[in-house]
């Protein structure tokens, strides 16, 4: 699927009738799952080559940043499905040239869908290619803050939540919320990571565009480029201070799921040595030897009973002094 944007801030979107050839006044094409048909199309009217999916999958740095005939090739990961259960990275290209900015993507971050509005609020015309990109690093940037924003708001939550919690005290619910806050952590690590690794790849493909965009690049954009590259690295600084903060409430959890485990030990531990004295009087009488005196006394069977309560209730007074029980 093909998406347009001319000079004057005209959009033809995916489902409008595409002008054949694409105008001379384009500044964004954007290419969603394209067909091969229409990667020719655009390759023709572009008179470039653009990246196959096989090599926007490349990790090495040289295959992701580097310039052609003038024209800028950059890949960068960008986060997807943040608002799903299963948020990842994709891999998406800008091909940037003096007049025209092509995007080659295979999901649909949130950026994107949000694109048009935003370049009708901010662009003013005529638009520009870098002006295009510029928004795109913009809207891409803003949407990782806002996730990081939601996941210090769980971690806030947590640490509320657990830190509320008497780990003296064990009982089924408290076991539960201890099992969801470490499967939560474990969730927003995963997260934070991919949050990072995207910030790194935009920080890397801006700092690259600045460096070699110079020459045609507005001057009155390159301070907002450079104001994206402070936010990255400001951004990149709080998913480490996230990162820290989140192996803190792990370690804090698996304690208190450690105390509670201990103290279920303690009660079972506490309950057999006040069950061993009375067991060890009824194994005693329990034997089956001949010549035991005390099994012919008519008062030997409640004296042993009246013993084995007193051998009870000796424990658990010592247990109760010591502040055990």
């Amino acid at each position: 699927m093909v998406r347009l944007i001319t000079q004057q801030g005209q959009l033809i979107d995916w489902n409008d009738e595409k002008l054949h050839p694409f105008p001379d006044n384009l500044v964004f094409l954007d290419l969603f799952n394209p067909s091969r048909p229409e990667e020719l199309e655009a390759e023709k009217w572009l008179e470039y080559s653009l990246p196959t999916r096989e090599e926007m999958q490349e990790i090495e740095e040289s295959s992701r940043l580097y310039m052609e005939n003038q024209v800028l090739y950059m890949t960068a990961w960008v986060p997807v499905g943040l608002e799903s259960q299963e948020p990842d990275n994709t891999a998406i290209s800008f091909v940037l040239g003096q007049d025209c900015l092509t995007t080659v993507r295979y999901a649909d971050p949130h950026a994107f869908r949000t694109l048009v509005d935003q370049a009708r609020r901010q662009c003013t015309t005529p638009v520009s290619s870098d002006a295009m990109f510029l928004l795109l690093a913009e809207l891409i940037v803003a949407r990782i803050a806002d996730a990081l924003q939601g996941v210090e708001s769980d971690l806030k939550r947590v640490c509320r939540d657990i830190f509320a919690l008497n780990p003296h005290k064990a009982h089924a619910g408290a076991e539960e919320l201890l099992a969801d806050v470490v499967k939560l952590l474990g969730r927003r690590s995963a997260l934070v990571a991919n949050l990072r690794e995207s910030l790194v790849s935009m920080n890397r493909m801006l700092s690259y565009f600045l460096n070699n965009a110079a020459t045609w690049m507005r001057p009155e954009l390159a301070a907002s480029f450079r104001s994206v590259v402070r936010d990255i690295r400001s951004l990149d600084d709080y998913t480490n201070q996230q990162t820290q903060e989140m192996t803190f409430l792990l370690e804090s959890t698996l304690g208190l799921i450690n105390i509670q485990q201990n103290q279920i030990i303690k009660i079972f531990t506490v309950a057999s040595v006040l069950f061993m004295p009375p067991t060890l009087i009824a194994s005693i009488y329990g034997m089956n030897f001949e010549h035991m005196p005390e099994l012919k006394w008519l008062a030997g069977y409640p004296m042993v009973i009246i013993l084995m309560i007193m051998s009870a209730i000796g424990p658990i007074w010592f247990f109760r002094r010591k502040g055990l029980l």
